[in-house]
């Protein structure tokens, strides 16, 4: 059975976007405090702020590259790095879709094994999710994202940057993700997840963190879904 704390311990309340004013990422930073969730994300020029905030109770976390994934290596090392002097723990960087859809491996394998070299050299301890942005991929680039992202030491596979329409969030692609990378590292599910049973749903078929910006509101209906103790109960 999964509980409540557990699932709480599960999630990186996330604030980014366009427009994050600094009462709302406090606001985030304390609630990822006070349900005792995995981590807090928030945009990078707001990490030192976080980190103030939070200290080292939960984890703070950044997106790198973020949404596209278009910035060159040089600079995702570059914003990374400077995201763990500010205190980043965590560090959600976005696949070069675009050499991805060209068909260039070698250059999408290169740069995420550069970058999570970087990143491990300065800190041994931050962890490194990969987001491959499942909206714009077919299902054989989604196998070779994954497989190319287990082979480059990071920590987590991640589905989506959550900027891409609805449809960016498919619960099989947590299941095929799963199939793919297997227990070489972890997955984290992300995306457009509106309802407490697909949460629920992304854990059952392997994913070990969830990213989101409304995990207050899953908790409070988490005491009153009795089908997580076993469907039979229903």
């Amino acid at each position: 059975m999964l509980t409540k704390k557990q699932f709480a311990g599960m999630q990186d309340h996330s604030i980014l976007g366009p427009h994050c004013p600094r009462d709302q990422v406090k606001k985030f930073c304390e609630e990822a405090v006070q349900y005792g969730f995995a981590a807090v994300y928030v945009n990078p020029c707001d990490v030192a702020y976080a980190k103030s905030i939070v200290g080292d109770r939960v984890a703070v976390g950044t997106v790198i590259g973020f949404p596209q994934g278009a910035s060159t290596t040089r600079n995702k090392i570059a914003e990374a790095l400077d995201a763990l002097d500010n205190g980043a723990n965590e560090l959600d960087v976005v696949i070069n879709i675009s050499r991805l859809k060209d068909g260039d491996t070698e250059y999408v394998r290169n740069e995420l094994t550069d970058f999570t070299k970087a990143v491990k050299a300065k800190n041994p301890k931050a962890l490194v999710k990969v987001i491959i942005e499942c909206y714009y991929l077919t299902r054989d680039e989604k196998i070779t994202a994954c497989k190319i992202v287990a082979d480059s030491g990071c920590d987590y596979v991640k589905q989506s940057s959550g900027t891409t329409p609805n449809s960016s969030f498919n619960l099989g692609d947590i299941k095929l993700f799963n199939a793919v990378v297997g227990d070489r590292i972890k997955i984290k599910s992300s995306g457009w997840i509106l309802g407490l049973e697909d949460v629920i749903g992304t854990i059952e078929f392997g994913a070990s963190r969830v990213g989101n910006s409304i995990a207050p509101l899953w908790l409070e209906q988490f005491d009153d879904n009795v089908w997580y103790e076993g469907i039979k109960k229903l």
